[in-house]
């Protein structure tokens, strides 16, 4: 009777926090993010199969998925800047259009050409440009057009549309892998870009910035320095931020290994694993939502990462697609819910003038994962990629006992 009561009680919640659909705006921004993040799940699985066919080594996978964060590390500030100066809505819509320009070249490549590493990298360096200054958009104006209260919830949501558009994506590659062709995936991403953008244009105007002097452009770097150096909180969560990401997200890159060495298959269970880390990330949606929470706290972040870590260890000890899916369930479910109270957590450290430079800390934190993509490329090279995945798996344990002494002595100075 108490599990159905607590079911029951849960249930509730997840349908209450459906409630920010009643948002025009939210709606739109949305669907837009639904098909933006369909895109993205077609990307992934592109990318890692195209670099992996190159030379068939771990360390060009690793090469790749790590130029596609390069620009997180400066990108995301200045996307941040930026969607506290311009037109938010016009940011999204650039950012989408740029997308598709550069999936457009990367189709025509492919299917009449030939994609170097060289090439590949290039084109990947203007994706990762263009999402940094999406992500970065898209969840500041989340938390702007929800008030405080139900900001966890909106968060929640446009992560959920990362996860279902991720599924949906992840699956259309592998469809297209295994039976046409790489290129063709890459104009499909070219299409859906296309009309992320046009329901972009949805989204009402009024209230899509803070403020619209260009000329504070300059000063807000500063006062982004500032803000950084003066408050601790926000120190302790880049941190974990900036750790997880080396340590936690990088493990992707060993996807493509593990299934062409440990499972010997091909493009459609390249596509399935995939699709399995966005139901992992769906379950963590409802996870989240369900907390009695507006913005989550550190304690709740520290249990997600020993969690993660788990997850890393078990994916080592896979050897078996079931084994391989349940283990990747597990990592997405513990990411993905880091990620949403990592980027709840932070706006709600400021005020609504800062919201879009404390998005952008959390993207630049996020921008480091180019260390940890070649980290575990390297040792899963020099090593194993099942060593590399316990390693990682330490590390991340070990991040929790460190973001637990910090947060205790930022506690104490307050």
């Amino acid at each position: 009777m108490t599990q159905i009561i607590s079911g029951l009680i849960y249930l509730k919640t997840i349908l209450q926090s459906l409630n920010t659909f009643k948002s025009h705006n939210f709606r739109a921004l949305w669907a837009s993010s639904y098909l933006e993040y369909l895109s993205q799940g077609i990307q992934q699985v592109l990318l890692g199969w195209v670099a992996y066919q190159i030379d068939e080594s771990v360390v060009s996978v690793g090469i790749i998925f790590a130029i596609r964060q390069v620009p997180f590390l400066f990108g995301g500030i200045t996307a941040g800047i930026l969607s506290d100066i311009l037109d938010r809505r016009m940011l999204i819509i650039g950012a989408s259009l740029s997308l598709s320009a550069v999936s457009l070249t990367m189709g025509f490549l492919s299917i009449y050409s030939e994609l170097t590493l060289l090439t590949l990298s290039l084109l990947t360096l203007l994706l990762g440009t263009a999402n940094a200054f999406q992500i970065t958009t898209r969840h500041t104006f989340a938390y702007q057009i929800n008030n405080h209260n139900s900001a966890l919830n909106a968060m929640a949501l446009i992560n959920l549309s990362n996860r279902l558009g991720g599924i949906t994506g992840s699956i259309l590659a592998g469809i297209l892998i295994a039976t046409i062709s790489p290129g063709y995936g890459f104009y499909l991403m070219s299409v859906i870009y296309i009309f992320s953008s046009l329901i972009a244009l949805l989204i009402k105007t009024e209230n899509t910035r803070i403020h619209s002097s260009k000329s504070q452009a300059l000063s807000d770097i500063f006062n982004y320095l500032k803000l950084i150096s003066r408050n601790k909180a926000i120190q302790v969560l880049l941190i974990s931020i900036t750790f997880t990401e080396i340590f936690g997200f990088s493990y992707q890159v060993l996807i493509p290994v593990l299934v062409a060495q440990t499972l010997g298959a091909g493009g459609i269970t390249l596509g399935v694993l995939n699709a399995t880390k966005f139901i992992g990330g769906i379950f963590s949606t409802f996870m989240v939502v369900s907390l009695k929470s507006s913005t989550g706290n550190i304690k709740l972040i520290i249990f997600l990462i020993i969690g993660f870590g788990v997850g890393q260890f078990m994916l080592s000890a896979s050897n078996s697609l079931i084994f391989m899916i349940l283990a990747v369930f597990v990592i997405n479910a513990m990411a993905g819910a880091t990620d949403i109270v990592h980027q709840t957590l932070i706006q709600s450290m400021v005020g609504p003038e800062e919201r879009g430079k404390a998005m952008g800390t959390w993207v630049v934190g996020a921008g480091i994962g180019p260390v940890g993509h070649l980290e575990v490329a390297y040792l899963g090279n020099i090593l194993s990629s099942k060593l590399a995945l316990i390693i990682n798996g330490s590390m991340l344990v070990l991040l929790a006992a460190v973001v637990t002494v910090l947060n205790k002595a930022v506690t104490k100075e307050d």
